[in-house]
């Protein structure tokens, strides 16, 4: 696998009546094959980063169809931040491998 691999996890999260998604948990799995779970304790939605709040077009920013978060979980004893996001095109959620 190259560095630059984006693999596919599941992630559980909340749809809120807004639109928005709240990722609360992912799962992947690890080089022997066994599935690893994280909890995620905090989050970023990066979807809106540098939008102003009182400019927000959803409608618009959502077109894209990539929907970016910065998340913070646990991995053995220790905080750690990763980035993962969500394609409404494919239906999937996607992580780096190289964060893993």
């Amino acid at each position: 696998m190259g560095t630059d691999m984006i693999k596919s996890i599941d992630v559980i999260c909340q749809h809120k009546a807004d639109g928005t998604m709240i990722p609360l948990k992912l799962r992947l799995l690890d080089e022997d094959g066994a599935y690893q779970e994280y909890k995620i304790h905090s989050f970023k939605d990066l979807t809106y980063k540098g939008v102003p709040l009182d400019q927000l077009d959803v409608s618009r920013i959502h077109s894209s169809g990539i929907f970016p978060f910065e998340c913070r979980i646990e991995s053995f004893g220790h905080e750690r931040t990763i980035r993962i996001f969500y394609s409404s095109y494919e239906h999937r959620w996607k992580l780096s491998s190289r964060q893993f």
